[in-house]
């Protein structure tokens, strides 16, 4: 079954993803780019959005357990 720190990764997870996939949109990458590339944008945009959000929520479980050592 799942413990805590497993709910808090997959939740963090689904939240940054989002917040880093709008943030990165925001940035305009495409113009990075060669045109006609939308296949590889959208595959960058995916994969720095993963990658981030699985960073971030590392974060967040390393962080619940600083707190429950602490508490």
């Amino acid at each position: 079954m799942f413990d805590i720190e497993h709910i808090i990764y997959f939740t963090s997870l689904i939240i940054f993803f989002a917040l880093a996939l709008r943030i990165l949109s925001a940035l305009h990458l495409e113009n990075k780019f060669e045109k006609m590339r939308i296949w590889e944008i959208k595959a960058a945009y995916f994969l720095l959005s993963l990658i981030s959000a699985h960073l971030l929520s590392e974060v967040m479980v390393k962080l619940s357990q600083l707190l429950n050592v602490l508490a």
